[in-house]
């Protein structure tokens, strides 16, 4: 039915028959179908993956951004902080349009100001193009850097780029040659 009043001429009505709205319903059924074994087999593979890297004792680039953000929000989180803030005062993030929500919740929590530390001095420089983050690579997001450009303290432009300049080239090459 659906099918056939997409395909109608101008001021004509699509012939109906109740057999047609089971056929839509049937397609519907299917679809639904497909879509639920599709959700099951991510879902297997998500689990199966996981037992296999606890198997194996093996662990990702992902599963530490999530331990690190759950250890942050667990019990035992704002001495897990304290220590990072010891251990870490000044952070350069590049790339940051590639920084996803939980990523940006870990620096946020770790390079904000805080008073239990006597409000010692920490800097968190994120380098990142808006224009890029559209590509959401490993889950960033545009949003996420949005909200961090908006909670920044300060903002400076690249006016020029000076990455295919042919002395920084030639720099480079020295350097590495």
């Amino acid at each position: 039915a659906r099918g056939l009043e997409s395909q109608k001429l101008k001021n004509k009505q699509a012939p109906t028959n109740p057999l047609f709205d089971e056929f839509d319903a049937f397609v519907d059924a299917q679809f639904a179908a497909r879509t639920a074994l599709v959700h099951d087999a991510v879902h297997f593979a998500r689990r199966r993956l996981a037992e296999l890297k606890q198997e194996r004792q093996l662990i990702g680039f992902d599963d530490l951004i999530r331990e690190v953000a759950e250890a942050i929000d667990g019990d035992s989180g704002e001495r897990f902080v304290a220590a990072l803030r010891r251990q870490y005062q000044v952070a350069l993030v590049d790339e940051f349009q590639d920084t996803d929500p939980r990523q940006w919740h870990i620096f946020r929590s770790v390079f904000e100001p805080s008073v239990e530390d006597g409000g010692a001095a920490r800097a968190l420089f994120l380098i990142g193009d808006p224009k890029q983050a559209i590509y959401r690579f490993r889950g960033g997001d545009v949003a996420t850097y949005l909200e961090a450009q908006r909670q920044a303290s300060g903002k400076h432009r690249l006016e020029r780029n000076f990455r295919s300049r042919p002395l920084a080239l030639q720099a480079t090459a020295a350097l590495f040659g």
